[in-house]
């Protein structure tokens, strides 16, 4: 959401609701900012104060090293996280 509030990013609509995203600016930064803390909020109840701060900012930090090298290669799509997601949540469930 922060990626796409951006001015000087790539626009890449993939799953439709990024137009109102575009659109909704304010919303979009508002929204964006409570799932980061609500997102903290649960690294620290999981895993303490000190370690939950610190691993909430290594996958955050990891995540958007990510979106931003893949997002303009359009290399992310629907399909894509669909498979990745049921292949970690088959991983999870039935592997380990």
């Amino acid at each position: 959401m922060f990626y796409n509030t951006s001015k000087r990013a790539v626009k890449y609509i993939g799953f439709g609701f990024e137009n109102w995203l575009s659109d909704n600016l304010e919303y979009t930064k508002i929204l964006a900012t409570f799932l980061c803390i609500c997102s903290l909020a649960l690294h620290i109840i999981s895993f303490g104060i000190g370690s939950g701060i610190l691993l909430f900012f290594i996958v955050f930090m990891t995540l958007g090293s990510i979106i931003i090298l893949l997002t303009p290669l359009k290399l992310v799509s629907y399909k894509s996280v669909l498979l990745i997601f049921s292949t970690s949540l088959f991983i999870e469930f039935f592997v380990f």
